[in-house]
Protein backbone atom coordinates (compact mmCIF):
# COMPACT_ATOMS: atom_id res chain seq x y z
CA UNK A 1 0.00 0.00 0.00
CA UNK A 2 2.83 2.35 0.95
CA UNK A 3 4.34 1.59 -2.73
CA UNK A 4 1.57 2.13 -4.19
CA UNK A 5 0.83 5.99 -2.67
CA UNK A 6 4.50 7.20 -3.85
CA UNK A 7 3.79 5.75 -6.85
CA UNK A 8 0.94 7.74 -7.15
CA UNK A 9 2.90 10.81 -5.55
CA UNK A 10 5.28 10.12 -7.83
CA UNK A 11 2.54 10.60 -10.72
CA UNK A 12 1.06 13.64 -9.46
CA UNK A 13 4.14 15.77 -9.06
CA UNK A 14 5.46 14.84 -12.36
CA UNK A 15 1.48 15.89 -13.71
CA UNK A 16 2.12 19.08 -12.05
CA UNK A 17 5.89 19.98 -13.37
CA UNK A 18 4.40 19.29 -17.14
CA UNK A 19 1.30 21.63 -16.28
CA UNK A 20 4.09 24.50 -15.06
CA UNK A 21 6.13 23.86 -18.00
CA UNK A 22 3.32 24.51 -20.45
CA UNK A 23 2.26 27.55 -18.58
CA UNK A 24 5.67 28.99 -18.70
CA UNK A 25 5.77 28.22 -22.46
CA UNK A 26 2.68 29.88 -23.40
CA UNK A 27 3.42 32.55 -20.96
CA UNK A 28 3.32 35.77 -22.94
CA UNK A 29 6.88 37.60 -23.79
CA UNK A 30 7.55 40.79 -22.16
CA UNK A 31 7.73 43.90 -24.06
CA UNK A 32 9.92 46.54 -22.51
CA UNK A 33 9.09 48.85 -25.17
CA UNK A 34 13.21 49.64 -25.43
CA UNK A 35 14.38 48.92 -28.92
CA UNK A 36 18.30 47.20 -28.86
CA UNK A 37 21.14 48.60 -30.04
CA UNK A 38 22.18 48.40 -33.82
CA UNK A 39 24.59 45.70 -34.75
CA UNK A 40 27.53 47.43 -35.15
CA UNK A 41 31.08 45.92 -37.12
CA UNK A 42 29.35 45.38 -40.51
CA UNK A 43 31.64 43.89 -43.39
CA UNK A 44 30.54 42.17 -46.62
CA UNK A 45 31.92 39.04 -48.60
CA UNK A 46 29.92 39.40 -52.38
CA UNK A 47 28.72 36.50 -53.68
CA UNK A 48 27.69 35.20 -57.12
CA UNK A 49 24.04 36.54 -57.01
CA UNK A 50 24.29 37.48 -53.07
CA UNK A 51 26.37 38.52 -50.32
CA UNK A 52 26.75 37.30 -46.88
CA UNK A 53 27.10 40.22 -44.40
CA UNK A 54 28.91 40.34 -41.12
CA UNK A 55 28.09 41.91 -37.96
CA UNK A 56 28.62 42.40 -34.31
CA UNK A 57 25.23 42.00 -31.99
CA UNK A 58 24.47 44.71 -29.52
CA UNK A 59 24.69 44.19 -25.97
CA UNK A 60 21.27 43.87 -25.19
CA UNK A 61 20.18 40.26 -23.62
CA UNK A 62 16.33 40.10 -25.30
CA UNK A 63 18.04 40.66 -28.55
CA UNK A 64 15.58 37.75 -30.61
CA UNK A 65 16.73 38.14 -34.43
CA UNK A 66 18.36 39.80 -36.95
CA UNK A 67 17.08 41.55 -40.03
CA UNK A 68 18.07 42.53 -43.34
CA UNK A 69 15.82 44.36 -45.24
CA UNK A 70 16.46 45.55 -49.52
CA UNK A 71 14.78 46.47 -52.71
CA UNK A 72 15.03 45.17 -55.90
CA UNK A 73 15.55 47.09 -59.21
CA UNK A 74 11.62 46.27 -59.40
CA UNK A 75 11.10 47.74 -55.91
CA UNK A 76 10.21 44.28 -54.66
CA UNK A 77 11.32 44.30 -50.91
CA UNK A 78 12.74 41.74 -49.39
CA UNK A 79 13.86 40.29 -46.04
CA UNK A 80 16.04 37.70 -44.42
CA UNK A 81 16.27 36.46 -40.79
CA UNK A 82 18.84 34.85 -38.58
CA UNK A 83 18.44 34.34 -34.99
CA UNK A 84 20.64 35.95 -32.40
CA UNK A 85 22.97 32.65 -31.90
CA UNK A 86 24.70 33.86 -35.77
CA UNK A 87 26.85 36.81 -36.85
CA UNK A 88 26.45 36.24 -40.43
CA UNK A 89 23.58 37.29 -42.42
CA UNK A 90 23.30 36.18 -46.27
CA UNK A 91 21.22 37.87 -48.88
CA UNK A 92 20.09 36.59 -52.35
CA UNK A 93 18.32 37.05 -55.48
CA UNK A 94 20.12 40.02 -56.94
CA UNK A 95 19.38 40.48 -60.75
CA UNK A 96 23.15 41.84 -61.63
CA UNK A 97 26.52 42.92 -60.14
CA UNK A 98 25.20 46.76 -59.55
CA UNK A 99 25.32 48.15 -55.61
CA UNK A 100 22.36 47.41 -53.21
CA UNK A 101 21.80 49.06 -49.60
CA UNK A 102 21.01 46.67 -47.18
CA UNK A 103 19.79 47.87 -44.01
CA UNK A 104 20.43 45.65 -40.75
CA UNK A 105 18.02 45.50 -37.75
CA UNK A 106 17.95 43.92 -34.74
CA UNK A 107 15.09 42.52 -33.08
CA UNK A 108 14.13 41.88 -29.61
CA UNK A 109 11.61 39.59 -27.72
CA UNK A 110 9.63 41.73 -27.55
CA UNK A 111 9.24 42.79 -31.52
CA UNK A 112 10.96 46.15 -31.08
CA UNK A 113 13.35 46.96 -34.09
CA UNK A 114 16.34 49.00 -33.76
CA UNK A 115 17.75 51.31 -35.63
CA UNK A 116 18.79 50.50 -39.49
CA UNK A 117 22.59 49.55 -40.07
CA UNK A 118 23.72 50.71 -43.71
CA UNK A 119 25.52 48.82 -45.53
CA UNK A 120 26.23 48.35 -49.41
CA UNK A 121 26.89 45.07 -51.57
CA UNK A 122 27.79 44.12 -54.93
CA UNK A 123 27.11 41.07 -56.13
CA UNK A 124 28.92 39.00 -57.92
CA UNK A 125 28.00 37.79 -61.68
CA UNK A 126 24.52 36.18 -60.81
CA UNK A 127 24.11 32.48 -61.30
CA UNK A 128 21.17 32.61 -64.13
CA UNK A 129 23.78 34.83 -66.60
CA UNK A 130 27.14 32.65 -65.69
CA UNK A 131 24.91 29.80 -66.83
CA UNK A 132 23.24 31.38 -69.76
CA UNK A 133 26.63 32.19 -71.29
CA UNK A 134 27.74 28.55 -71.33
CA UNK A 135 24.38 27.24 -73.43
CA UNK A 136 25.05 25.62 -76.63
CA UNK A 137 22.39 23.95 -78.82
CA UNK A 138 22.70 21.84 -81.23
CA UNK A 139 20.13 19.78 -83.84
CA UNK A 140 19.53 16.18 -82.82
CA UNK A 141 16.70 13.34 -83.89
CA UNK A 142 13.27 14.88 -83.63
CA UNK A 143 14.44 18.33 -81.85
CA UNK A 144 17.56 19.96 -80.19
CA UNK A 145 19.73 19.30 -77.29
CA UNK A 146 21.10 22.01 -75.15
CA UNK A 147 23.81 21.93 -73.22
CA UNK A 148 24.95 23.81 -69.75
CA UNK A 149 27.12 24.51 -67.11
CA UNK A 150 25.94 25.40 -63.68
CA UNK A 151 29.32 25.86 -61.18
CA UNK A 152 27.66 26.89 -58.24
CA UNK A 153 24.80 23.94 -58.38
CA UNK A 154 22.30 26.72 -58.31
CA UNK A 155 18.40 26.05 -58.57
CA UNK A 156 17.28 27.46 -62.34
CA UNK A 157 15.18 26.70 -64.95
CA UNK A 158 15.76 26.76 -68.72
CA UNK A 159 13.47 27.22 -71.16
CA UNK A 160 13.16 26.67 -75.07
CA UNK A 161 11.02 28.92 -77.21
CA UNK A 162 9.88 27.85 -80.46
CA UNK A 163 7.33 30.23 -82.46
CA UNK A 164 3.98 29.44 -83.01
CA UNK A 165 1.03 29.52 -85.18
CA UNK A 166 1.22 33.02 -85.78
CA UNK A 167 4.69 33.20 -85.05
CA UNK A 168 5.82 34.02 -81.90
CA UNK A 169 8.13 32.76 -79.89
CA UNK A 170 6.53 30.65 -77.15
CA UNK A 171 7.73 28.12 -73.99
CA UNK A 172 7.62 24.54 -75.49
CA UNK A 173 9.66 23.06 -72.94
CA UNK A 174 10.90 24.29 -69.14
CA UNK A 175 13.90 22.26 -67.79
CA UNK A 176 14.29 22.44 -63.77
CA UNK A 177 17.66 21.43 -62.38
CA UNK A 178 20.65 21.86 -59.98
CA UNK A 179 22.72 19.43 -61.60
CA UNK A 180 26.32 20.91 -61.84
CA UNK A 181 26.17 20.46 -65.95
CA UNK A 182 24.76 18.77 -68.56
CA UNK A 183 22.45 18.17 -71.39
CA UNK A 184 18.40 18.77 -71.80
CA UNK A 185 16.62 17.68 -74.57
CA UNK A 186 13.18 18.60 -76.51
CA UNK A 187 12.03 16.05 -78.79
CA UNK A 188 8.73 16.11 -80.88
CA UNK A 189 9.44 18.44 -83.30
CA UNK A 190 9.23 18.93 -86.99
CA UNK A 191 12.51 18.18 -89.61
CA UNK A 192 12.01 21.70 -90.84
CA UNK A 193 14.43 25.22 -89.97
CA UNK A 194 13.29 26.86 -86.99
CA UNK A 195 14.05 29.44 -85.54
CA UNK A 196 15.05 28.65 -81.31
CA UNK A 197 15.27 30.93 -78.17
CA UNK A 198 16.45 30.07 -74.70
CA UNK A 199 16.79 31.70 -71.71
CA UNK A 200 17.14 30.75 -68.14
CA UNK A 201 15.37 32.08 -65.17
CA UNK A 202 16.05 31.78 -61.62
CA UNK A 203 13.75 31.37 -58.29
CA UNK A 204 13.45 35.39 -57.71
CA UNK A 205 12.30 35.48 -61.31
CA UNK A 206 15.51 37.06 -62.95
CA UNK A 207 15.48 35.93 -66.31
CA UNK A 208 18.36 36.39 -68.63
CA UNK A 209 18.76 37.61 -71.95
CA UNK A 210 17.52 34.93 -74.66
CA UNK A 211 19.99 32.36 -77.31
CA UNK A 212 18.83 32.86 -80.22
CA UNK A 213 19.33 29.97 -83.02
CA UNK A 214 18.17 28.62 -86.53
CA UNK A 215 18.73 24.65 -86.43
CA UNK A 216 16.60 21.55 -88.27
CA UNK A 217 15.86 18.82 -86.34
CA UNK A 218 16.78 15.36 -87.84
CA UNK A 219 13.66 13.53 -88.70
CA UNK A 220 12.86 10.87 -86.99
CA UNK A 221 9.47 8.82 -85.69
CA UNK A 222 8.13 6.94 -82.78
CA UNK A 223 8.22 3.14 -83.54
CA UNK A 224 4.94 1.42 -83.33
CA UNK A 225 4.91 -0.40 -79.87
CA UNK A 226 2.41 -2.69 -81.18
CA UNK A 227 5.10 -4.74 -83.22
CA UNK A 228 7.56 -5.18 -80.47
CA UNK A 229 8.04 -8.73 -78.54
CA UNK A 230 10.10 -10.24 -76.85
CA UNK A 231 12.72 -12.42 -77.88
CA UNK A 232 13.89 -14.73 -75.19
CA UNK A 233 17.59 -15.95 -75.67
CA UNK A 234 19.52 -18.34 -73.20
CA UNK A 235 21.60 -15.76 -71.26
CA UNK A 236 18.42 -13.38 -70.85
CA UNK A 237 17.46 -12.69 -67.29
CA UNK A 238 14.44 -15.20 -65.64
CA UNK A 239 11.45 -13.35 -64.67
CA UNK A 240 9.01 -13.07 -62.02
CA UNK A 241 7.00 -11.11 -60.09
CA UNK A 242 4.60 -11.56 -62.55
CA UNK A 243 6.68 -9.23 -64.95
CA UNK A 244 7.05 -10.17 -68.88
CA UNK A 245 9.09 -8.38 -71.44
CA UNK A 246 5.14 -7.92 -73.18
CA UNK A 247 4.11 -5.49 -70.61
CA UNK A 248 6.97 -2.88 -71.57
CA UNK A 249 5.14 -2.23 -74.65
CA UNK A 250 1.30 -2.17 -73.70
CA UNK A 251 1.45 1.44 -73.70
CA UNK A 252 0.58 1.60 -70.14
CA UNK A 253 4.00 3.54 -67.47
CA UNK A 254 1.70 2.16 -64.45
CA UNK A 255 -0.10 -0.71 -66.02
CA UNK A 256 2.28 -4.67 -66.50
CA UNK A 257 6.01 -4.53 -66.29
CA UNK A 258 8.95 -6.49 -65.95
CA UNK A 259 10.29 -7.48 -63.16
CA UNK A 260 13.22 -9.97 -63.09
CA UNK A 261 12.95 -13.50 -60.83
CA UNK A 262 14.39 -14.25 -57.36
CA UNK A 263 18.70 -13.98 -56.94
CA UNK A 264 21.14 -14.01 -59.52
CA UNK A 265 23.96 -11.12 -59.65
CA UNK A 266 24.54 -8.15 -61.96
CA UNK A 267 24.47 -7.20 -64.79
CA UNK A 268 21.25 -9.14 -65.73
CA UNK A 269 19.44 -7.96 -69.70
CA UNK A 270 16.25 -8.69 -71.75
CA UNK A 271 15.82 -8.54 -75.00
CA UNK A 272 13.21 -7.73 -77.29
CA UNK A 273 12.64 -7.54 -80.99
CA UNK A 274 11.13 -3.99 -82.74
CA UNK A 275 9.51 -5.10 -85.49
CA UNK A 276 11.43 -3.16 -87.99
CA UNK A 277 15.31 -2.54 -88.52
CA UNK A 278 15.42 1.28 -88.14
CA UNK A 279 18.06 3.54 -87.03
CA UNK A 280 17.19 4.09 -83.05
CA UNK A 281 18.03 8.08 -82.38
CA UNK A 282 16.63 7.64 -78.82
CA UNK A 283 14.29 5.31 -76.43
CA UNK A 284 12.54 5.97 -72.88
CA UNK A 285 12.30 3.96 -70.00
CA UNK A 286 9.27 4.41 -67.04
CA UNK A 287 10.16 3.62 -63.46
CA UNK A 288 7.65 2.07 -60.76
CA UNK A 289 5.16 4.76 -59.59
CA UNK A 290 5.97 5.78 -56.05
CA UNK A 291 9.53 4.14 -55.68
CA UNK A 292 10.73 6.89 -58.66
CA UNK A 293 14.95 5.91 -58.09
CA UNK A 294 15.04 3.69 -55.73
CA UNK A 295 14.94 -0.03 -55.52
CA UNK A 296 15.11 -2.07 -58.80
CA UNK A 297 14.94 0.93 -61.03
CA UNK A 298 17.71 0.89 -63.53
CA UNK A 299 20.62 3.37 -62.80
CA UNK A 300 23.72 2.39 -65.57
CA UNK A 301 22.86 0.40 -68.68
CA UNK A 302 24.30 -0.34 -71.88
CA UNK A 303 21.74 -0.29 -74.55
CA UNK A 304 22.97 -3.29 -77.67
CA UNK A 305 22.04 -3.25 -80.85
CA UNK A 306 22.04 -6.44 -83.17
CA UNK A 307 20.32 -7.53 -86.68
CA UNK A 308 21.52 -11.11 -86.05
CA UNK A 309 21.37 -11.61 -82.23
CA UNK A 310 23.47 -15.12 -81.56
CA UNK A 311 21.30 -17.79 -80.93
CA UNK A 312 23.07 -19.07 -77.91
CA UNK A 313 22.39 -15.79 -76.15
CA UNK A 314 25.92 -14.19 -75.89
CA UNK A 315 27.11 -10.81 -77.11
CA UNK A 316 28.33 -12.20 -80.57
CA UNK A 317 26.87 -10.01 -83.35
CA UNK A 318 26.12 -7.31 -81.19
CA UNK A 319 27.02 -3.95 -81.35
CA UNK A 320 27.25 -1.36 -78.33
CA UNK A 321 24.56 1.49 -79.23
CA UNK A 322 25.53 3.84 -76.01
CA UNK A 323 26.11 3.47 -71.88
CA UNK A 324 23.70 5.42 -69.75
CA UNK A 325 23.63 6.52 -66.35
CA UNK A 326 20.26 8.06 -64.87
CA UNK A 327 21.09 10.81 -62.73
CA UNK A 328 18.52 12.41 -60.27
CA UNK A 329 18.10 15.75 -61.13
CA UNK A 330 17.89 16.63 -57.13
CA UNK A 331 20.61 14.98 -56.10
CA UNK A 332 18.85 14.04 -53.22
CA UNK A 333 18.95 10.63 -51.40
CA UNK A 334 16.88 7.68 -51.49
CA UNK A 335 13.66 8.28 -50.72
CA UNK A 336 13.13 11.85 -51.24
CA UNK A 337 12.20 13.08 -53.79
CA UNK A 338 11.99 17.21 -55.26
CA UNK A 339 9.25 17.89 -57.52
CA UNK A 340 11.93 18.25 -60.36
CA UNK A 341 12.62 14.35 -59.46
CA UNK A 342 9.42 13.66 -59.75
CA UNK A 343 8.35 15.58 -63.17
CA UNK A 344 11.19 14.07 -64.57
CA UNK A 345 10.06 10.25 -63.72
CA UNK A 346 6.86 10.68 -65.20
CA UNK A 347 8.06 11.80 -68.52
CA UNK A 348 10.12 9.18 -68.48
CA UNK A 349 14.71 8.67 -68.55
CA UNK A 350 15.63 9.12 -72.19
CA UNK A 351 18.56 7.74 -73.79
CA UNK A 352 20.12 9.81 -76.34
CA UNK A 353 21.67 7.73 -79.30
CA UNK A 354 24.64 8.81 -81.09
CA UNK A 355 24.37 9.62 -84.47
CA UNK A 356 26.97 7.22 -85.66
CA UNK A 357 24.85 4.71 -84.51
CA UNK A 358 23.99 1.38 -86.57
CA UNK A 359 20.75 0.50 -88.11
CA UNK A 360 19.50 -2.43 -86.00
CA UNK A 361 16.35 -4.25 -85.45
CA UNK A 362 16.97 -6.10 -82.01
CA UNK A 363 17.45 -4.44 -78.76
CA UNK A 364 19.08 -5.96 -75.49
CA UNK A 365 18.64 -3.82 -72.35
CA UNK A 366 21.58 -4.43 -70.58
CA UNK A 367 21.14 -3.12 -66.37
CA UNK A 368 24.94 -3.03 -64.88
CA UNK A 369 23.38 -1.73 -61.66
CA UNK A 370 20.33 -0.16 -59.99
CA UNK A 371 18.83 2.46 -57.31
CA UNK A 372 19.30 -0.11 -54.55
CA UNK A 373 22.29 -1.93 -55.46
CA UNK A 374 20.58 -5.15 -55.31
CA UNK A 375 20.16 -7.49 -58.01
CA UNK A 376 16.44 -7.42 -59.15
CA UNK A 377 15.34 -5.44 -62.30
CA UNK A 378 11.82 -3.80 -62.93
CA UNK A 379 10.63 -1.29 -65.27
CA UNK A 380 7.10 -0.37 -66.57
CA UNK A 381 7.21 0.95 -69.98
CA UNK A 382 9.34 1.29 -73.23
CA UNK A 383 8.79 3.84 -76.19
CA UNK A 384 11.93 3.79 -79.04
CA UNK A 385 11.95 6.59 -81.30
CA UNK A 386 14.45 6.40 -84.74
CA UNK A 387 14.05 6.46 -88.85
CA UNK A 388 12.95 3.41 -90.59
CA UNK A 389 13.80 5.21 -94.21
Amino acid sequence: MKRMINRWCIGLLAVLVMQACRQADIAPVVNDGVAPGPVTGLSVTNLSGAATIKYNLPPDGDVLYVKAVYKTKQGLEREAKVSYYNNTITVVGFADTDPYEVKLYAVDKGGNESQPASVTVNPLTPPYKTIRNSLQAVANFGGIDVSFENATEADIAMVVLAPDELGDLTAINTNYTTLKEGTFITRDLKAVETNFGIYVRDRWGNISDTLNVSLTPIFEEKLDRTRMKALVLPTDASLGYGGSVAGLFDGNITGTYYHTGDGGTMPKWFTYDMGVTAKISRMSWWMRPGFYYDLHSPRVVEIWGSNSPAPDGSFNGWTLLTTHEQIKPSGLPNGKLSTADNDAAVAGETITMPVTAPKVRYIRFKTLSNWSAGTYVQIFEIAMWGNTQ
